[in-house]
């Protein structure tokens, strides 16, 4: 990989559709909409900027953005919106990265490819000799960061923008908010969503950053609150959807209202970084190539995990290396974005919340079970003591989630029956045991996932890099993304 110092780095030329991902990319829209005008010139020379030893890449190849979501909260004031769900009593202070996305963009195939991090991934922090959740790199700077992503990863990063609390505010409330249409009221008491009427929602700056915090999601089935036990892996999915909603409101907007534009371009003078190798002309480049992507065509990813719990007991997630390279080998180059469907990582013990009923005769059985179960990292609802009789045993599965149904039948022998139930919430998986039920114990082996070679990544990295050829084309499948989320308007019905 070819690096350099990126000061006064020369223009590249070359045409892009759209730039950087989530609210971020509102910013820069508006600054290439605005390049024409003499405030647009000065607005844009008074934008942050960072110093970074950043990956080259030729004007005609793909670039990776890193795109960070600061979770710092010197732009937040007190009395405004929200301000207690940010400026809390446990609020922290100095920055670390609240997300983590990295934008692939394709200049030849007009493509744009989104990779959402965990930031409870536990790796080693570069420059430092210790392992660490991956948000706490950027803590240390944005180079540490930078660097422990293109270490682990072999991802190579060839910009980076930040965004803050503030600017993601800004720039919402700058489009007139980002309309989503939900099925069931929400909340999250932490990050301060409260959305308490079904149908279509007009997120405002601190909903649409409550939305995007949210890790401790619940919704209402029309009796109770229940809660989305997917965490991290769930936030991302809704970080994506709002990305492609906040796109199709800046598309619908066209960009022709000057006071619009201006205040796109205002939002992000004071809370948006770029690293100081993207020029004014890369960014004229940009003007009137963006107005026709379809923000459905933004394709995105998510990495693998697994569970884990640290020496030190925190709970933290660890990259599955085979299941990953299918996906880390899109954003590393070797092989082509040519990816139609969206990929995801599969649920993890720890993203499944397992309720045990016992329709046996044998006394205990239900408890015997969801102890096992809770000791291979799997969440526990509700232990019933006794059902009505049960013959086999039925494992149920909320809608779309056949997966992590099938991850917690392959624990009990014999195969047990698998049912969808759509009154489950996500996350949620039931078990009713049977009188055929035999035993509970870990699975002895797991598959391959398919595609994934079982390469590691320094090897990928090897192959990668010497060879001369065309990328190979991509294979993935296509799973449920984990987490409640927003659903798409019923016929006849449209969100603005």
């Amino acid at each position: 990989m070819v690096r350099r110092r990126r000061s006064a780095a020369p223009a590249r030329r070359w045409p892009k559709r759209l730039l950087i991902g989530t609210l971020s990319v509102v910013v820069v829209l508006g600054l290439v909409a605005a390049a024409g005008a003499a405030w647009g010139f000065w607005s844009f020379s008074q934008l942050q900027r960072e110093s970074l030893d950043l990956a080259d890449a030729s004007n005609a190849e793909p670039q990776n953005y890193l795109v960070i979501g600061s979770d710092s909260r010197e732009g937040i004031k007190k009395g405004s919106a929200g301000d207690g769900a940010i400026l809390g009593k446990e609020a922290p202070t100095g920055r670390r990265s609240d997300s983590i996305a990295i934008m692939r963009v394709d200049p030849a195939e007009s493509r744009v490819d989104m990779l959402s991090i965990p930031r409870d991934l536990w790796v080693p922090i570069a420059g430092t000799g210790q392992e660490q959740r991956i948000n706490t790199a950027y803590s240390h700077s944005a180079q540490t960061l930078v660097d422990t992503i293109q270490k682990d990863l072999n991802i190579p990063i060839n910009h980076f923008v930040e965004v803050d609390f503030a600017g993601f505010q800004d720039l919402i409330e700058t489009i007139g908010g980002v309309p989503m249409y939900f099925d069931h009221p929400v909340r999250d008491r932490n990050s301060g969503l409260r959305v308490t009427d079904k149908g279509c929602t007009v997120l405002d700056g601190y909903q649409g950053l409550a939305f995007a915090r949210s890790r401790h999601l619940e919704w209402n089935n029309g009796i109770k609150w229940e809660t989305d036990p997917t965490g991290d892996l769930g936030r991302m999915t809704r970080q994506q959807l709002l990305a492609r909603a906040a796109l199709s409101k800046v598309r619908d907007l066209g960009l022709n209202d000057i006071g619009k534009v201006k205040g796109l371009v205002d939002a992000g003078v004071g809370n948006v970084k770029l690293d100081d190798g993207m020029g004014v002309s890369e960014i004229l480049d940009l003007s009137g190539k963006f107005s026709d992507f379809d923000p459905q065509r933004l394709q995105t990813h998510s990495l693998p995990v697994t569970g884990h719990t640290t020496s030190g007991g925190a709970a933290v997630v660890l990259l599955d290396t085979a299941a990953a390279q299918p996906t880390l080998d899109i954003f590393r180059g070797s092989t082509s974005s040519a990816v139609t469907t969206t990929t995801v990582p599969p649920p993890s013990a720890s993203d499944v919340v397992v309720s045990v009923s016992n329709g046996t005769a044998k006394q205990g059985e239900a408890r015997r079970v969801s102890f096992v179960l809770a000791g291979g990292g799997f969440g526990v609802g509700t232990v019933d003591s006794s059902i009505d009789p049960v013959a086999a045993t039925v494992v149920r599965y909320p809608k779309g989630s056949k997966v992590a149904g099938e991850l917690v039948a392959a624990w009990i022998t014999p195969a047990p029956q698998l049912e969808e139930d759509r009154k489950l919430a996500p996350g949620a998986v039931a078990v009713d045991i049977g009188a055929d039920f035999a035993s509970i114990a870990e699975p002895s082996s797991t598959a391959t996932p398919t595609g994934s070679g079982g390469s590691s990544p320094s090897s990928s990295s090897s192959s990668s890099s010497s060879s001369s050829s065309e990328p190979a084309p991509a294979t993935t499948t296509t799973t449920t993304e984990p987490g409640w989320t927003p659903s798409t308007p019923p016929a006849g019905v449209t969100c603005r």
